[in-house]
């Protein structure tokens, strides 16, 4: 199976992978992957990355199959520019666009390096607004997680306060490292292409055949340009 993976969720990586059911979990061989990290640049970059890794060696040989997409919670700007690009290869190619909540994909990414099978990680990404969006999660199986708490906003102290928690992972314990409190911290980032790849295979093996995940953007807050409301008319 042949995907394209978008995370867009504050800098841009996107991926292509060939997935396939293996022992311990899904295989994925990378094809071409690239990034950049400026959470300004997704709309004028994406289009460039994708043209360019779908050229690649070994990634023009056989049909695409899928799209996986960051749905957040992320930025409004950088999360819609994902999604809209995932939305429309998936048209030009005729295949389903799969979503994954932004979250997920680095608690899966942080317990892949605990040993401890039970742990439990807290993951804060950058919410803005001396915020971060907070979930906590435990391992379900080699590739897909639980999420033990809805993402919400957050307060940095209100998130370290949160209990039974062994580990502390993404952008927003670099920001805010008192939300660690002496707790290992593990990937320092906000998605992962690779990641979301792996939980959306694994959900889509535990729902069965023609199960689409919902691709519709997680928006915690509103944008954060908003229009001015309409003036009231003068009777």
């Amino acid at each position: 199976m042949r995907i394209v993976s978008i995370d867009s969720s504050l800098g841009t990586e996107l991926l292509i992978a060939d997935a396939d059911p293996g022992d311990r979990g899904v295989i994925l061989r990378v094809l071409g992957r690239a990034e950049q990290t400026d959470p300004r640049r997704h709309a004028e970059s994406l289009g460039v990355m994708l043209a360019e890794a779908l050229r690649g060696p070994g990634a023009a040989d056989r049909r695409l199959d899928a799209v996986v997409a960051a749905t957040g919670p992320a930025p409004f700007t950088g999360l819609r520019a994902g999604l809209v690009t995932a939305r429309a290869l998936g048209r030009a190619r005729g295949v389903p666009v799969h979503g994954v909540p932004s979250l997920d994909a680095v608690a899966r990414a942080a317990l892949d390096q605990l040993a401890d099978g039970g742990a439990t990680v807290l993951v804060v990404t950058d919410a803005r607004r001396h915020e971060v969006y907070a979930a906590r999660y435990r391992a379900r199986g080699a590739d897909d997680v639980e999420r033990l708490d809805e993402p919400a906003v957050l307060a940095p102290d209100a998130a370290a306060a949160l209990d039974g928690v062994d580990a502390v992972a993404g952008s927003g314990a670099a920001l805010y490292p008192q939300i660690a409190a002496g707790r290992p911290t593990l990937v320092l980032a906000s998605g992962d292409a690779r990641a979301q790849c792996r939980i959306a295979l694994a959900r889509l093996a535990a729902a069965g055949a023609g199960t689409r995940l919902p691709a519709e953007p997680l928006y915690l807050r509103h944008a954060e340009v908003q229009l001015p409301a309409a003036r009231k008319r003068v009777q």
